[in-house]
């Protein structure tokens, strides 16, 4: 299908780099428009009085957090991928459109009324021109949940019409695209039975699943492999690799610290990275929990646990995750690159993009985010000697305070810039999927 690709994305890359490049913070998913979807959710995007703001925190299950005022000029994300989200039992091809169609519709609603705060890019000269010649917040769409959507060319060609740049092609449920993780707990068990009561071996993408990467690929838009169970995931990277897609996974764990069906192994971030794709982590804190970790980061766990400066829930997971994937891509990149001699140190910051690892907040009113590190809900108390900051007491309580995620790592003297690298990453792979997309 598309048999020069490596030397024209190397040719594309090359070209991106002579536009000037961005570094700043993108999310690269959360859920601004669940309550259409969803009804038992509040209205999102909706302002809320200055002198009442409603009374939040950190466990916010079944609240909409998604207030306008957080979005406004917010240093900790200036790009926001906002994802339609799909309804996991719909059955009819034409309601999963409606209701998709009807998201990104009310978040462009929103952007035209509040134009001089936000704006919308339907591609990727739209997105670092508004970031670096405005100060708007800029919203870009894509989908999760590729059920009963993808049936032909036509549909993704669509999508694409609409400004999507990604969908998360498996989402809670295996469907006619392929199987979905089944992570532990009860809720995503009773959810997906048809997919409990399979082997994993039996779990597979489905041709229909290929056939749809297939067709978002032609449309310019890049299939994300987040929720998929570890043998649709395998058969995915194989057909992209095969057929010299890049591959991204906007938020999933890294295996050996999240050693469940929503872990990516050592051997597929490395073949992800390779092939030009990218991984993500999540912000939310149950995705992020260690768990059954490899004997290595068990017992630096351990370590952390028994000098007391780990607070399990907190920011801590997500750094210590963060932390753990960012030193094994940055080891391996001569292993990525093919270049035995090449040393990351040495790389220049633009050569550095390629190994850039991006966030995804999910504020998506099912989940709950970071508990604070100190006072009666962390596991510090606070001293009366020092002042602390509103993340510090409340953890991520709504999207307003992801900068106070930020600002709490850089303090504990964590290298934030692959995170800023991760949105120059995102527009340099779109790019190269607009431009190799089939006329």
């Amino acid at each position: 299908m598309r048999k020069p690709v490596f030397v024209l994305l190397c040719f594309l890359i090359l070209q991106n780099l002579n536009a000037q490049e961005i570094r700043t913070f993108m999310d690269l998913q959360t859920h601004t428009a669940i309550h259409i979807p969803y009804g038992l959710f509040s209205d999102g995007l909706t302002y809320f009085p200055k002198n009442a703001p409603p009374r939040l925190r950190f466990k916010h299950m079944f609240t909409n957090v998604n207030y306008a005022n957080f979005f406004e000029n917010n240093p900790g994300a200036r790009i926001i991928i906002n994802g339609a989200i799909n309804k996991e039992w719909v059955q009819s091809r034409e309601k999963a459109r409606r209701v998709i169609l009807e998201q990104i519709e009310y978040v462009n609603a929103f952007i035209q009324q509040h134009a001089d705060k936000f704006a919308l890019a339907t591609t990727p000269q739209e997105a670092r021109d508004l970031v670096l010649n405005t100060n708007k917040t800029v919203f870009i769409h894509s989908i999760e949940g590729g059920r009963r959507i993808i049936d032909s060319q036509e549909d993704a060609n669509f999508w694409a019409s609409k400004g999507v740049a990604f969908v998360t092609l498996v989402h809670l449920l295996d469907d006619e695209n392929g199987a979905s993780a089944i992570t532990p707990g009860f809720f995503t068990r009773i959810m997906n039975l048809k997919g409990v009561f399979r082997k994993e071996k039996n779990r597979r993408l489905t041709e229909h699943g290929k056939n749809a990467i297939r067709y978002l690929a032609n449309a310019g838009i890049m299939t994300d492999l987040t929720h998929m169970s570890a043998q649709t995931r395998r058969d995915a990277l194989d057909f992209m690799y095969e057929q010299q897609i890049p591959p991204i996974s906007t938020h999933d764990g890294f295996q050996p610290v999240h050693n469940s069906p929503r872990g990516i192994s050592e051997a597929d971030i490395i073949g992800i990275y390779h092939h030009n794709g990218f991984v993500s982590l999540p912000l939310s804190g149950a995705p992020l929990k260690p768990r059954k970790s490899s004997p290595a980061y068990q017992q630096l766990l351990d370590s952390l646990n028994r000098a007391k400066c780990y607070c399990a829930g907190s920011v801590d997971n997500y750094k210590f995750s963060y932390l753990a994937l960012k030193q094994f891509v940055e080891g391996n990149a001569a292993l990525i690159s093919n270049d035995s001699l090449m040393v990351f140190s040495k790389l220049t910051d633009s050569q550095k993009v390629k190994y850039a690892i991006g966030f995804e907040s999910d504020f998506n009113g099912w989940l709950s985010h970071e508990r604070p590190r100190y006072g009666k809900k962390g596991c510090y108390p606070m001293l009366k000697i020092r002042a602390y900051e509103e993340f510090e007491q409340k953890g991520l309580a709504h999207p307003g305070l992801i900068k106070g995620h930020w600002d709490a790592l850089s303090g504990d003297g964590v290298d934030l810039e692959p995170i800023k690298r991760a949105s120059e990453k995102f527009l340099q792979l779109w790019q190269y999927f607009l431009r190799a997309k089939k006329k």
